[in-house]
């Protein structure tokens, strides 16, 4: 499949900076904290609960090999929809990455027009920025699309998932006036199965709204 890709007005680039140990951004507009550090706050009770059973040192191993493991199929996916060739993905990336990869293929298929991939992008009223996975059109409508990966499909998404990309969402907005229509979160399973969660990412505003207001206070307390 080849991808098409419009290009955006020129985006201001952004550079990852440390600020008091929490990453932040460099931005034309200020040093804005990291959405994925705003977010780090607010981890799920689950998994403070598992790491709380099985110890730090096994936890951090597991979070290490699971960062590994996104890391590696997102440089596969960002090849694969630049249209660039996909040569020995198991040897170059290994069998699992190219495996979970190939399970999300044919959700990779339904995006077209792509705006950015991986690509940094910051809102001036929130003080927050990042760098997006991807914006494009996904079934026609225009996406925030982030790629996960994960041990096994769970039943519910992480919400600071959807929270994360409803940043972004309103990110692109403001830097460039187009509206996105829908949150797209793809996830490949080390289980064998791959999930498309789709949403709104006006439900989500508001409790990312409440989450910087939080950050602000301890700012100034």
């Amino acid at each position: 499949m080849n991808f098409r890709h419009l290009q955006p007005d020129q985006l201001p680039e952004i550079k990852q900076i440390n600020v008091n140990g929490k990453r932040h951004y460099k931005t034309p507009s200020g040093n804005f904290i990291s959405i994925t550090t705003l977010l780090a706050s607010e981890t799920p009770p689950g998994i403070l609960e598992w790491r709380e059973a099985v110890g730090d040192d096994v936890a951090d191993y597991v979070m290490r090999k699971a960062g590994d493991r996104g890391t590696k199929v997102h440089d596969i996916i960002e090849l694969y929809l630049s249209n660039k060739p996909l040569d020995d993905l198991s040897i170059t990336y290994g069998v699992l990455a190219s495996g979970l990869f190939n399970l999300m293929i044919p959700a990779l298929d339904r995006i077209d027009n792509i705006r950015i991939l991986e690509k940094g992008l910051y809102s001036e009223r929130l003080g927050v920025a990042g760098r997006t996975d991807c914006i494009a059109e996904f079934d026609g409508k225009l996406s925030t699309i982030d790629f996960k990966t994960t041990s096994k499909k769970r039943d519910e998404i992480n919400e600071n998932y959807l929270i994360q990309a409803t940043f972004y969402s309103l990110a692109w907005e403001e830097r460039t006036g187009q509206k996105i229509d829908q949150i797209v979160i793809i996830t490949g399973a080390e289980d064998g199965q791959m999930s498309v969660e789709i949403d709104e990412p006006s439900k989500y505003v508001e409790k990312l709204e409440r989450l910087v207001e939080k950050y602000k206070k301890t700012l100034t307390s």
